[in-house]
């Protein structure tokens, strides 16, 4: 058993994808990376993971994900570690070129 407390984040997501989560802007998970984070989302909110993620668990192309206002990306960014508190924003990027 790990004497260090859980981390506890919070998922900032757009209101296009609220609608996936029972009408929920923000999510608070258990999560130490992003990639726990979004873990943990797939068991939660499957709906929502669906939008932000492959079924190989990447974050799709078209999505964008912020920690510390940095985009994070691919497999390092799925590493990011999560401060207590820390808000994670989603944001998906516009279809028009």
């Amino acid at each position: 058993m790990s004497d260090s407390a859980k981390v506890t984040a919070t998922l900032r997501l757009p209101s296009t994808l609220s609608a996936y989560s029972g009408g929920k802007s923000q999510i608070t998970v258990e999560a130490e990376t992003v990639e726990q984070l979004l873990n943990a989302l797939h068991k939660e909110h499957p709906l929502v993971w669906e939008r932000l993620c492959t079924e190989q668990g990447a974050i799709r192309e078209h999505v964008r994900i912020f920690v510390n206002n940095q985009l994070i990306s691919g497999n390092e960014g799925l590493k990011t570690v999560l401060s207590p508190g820390q808000e994670v924003i989603v944001l998906p990027t516009t279809f028009n070129a």
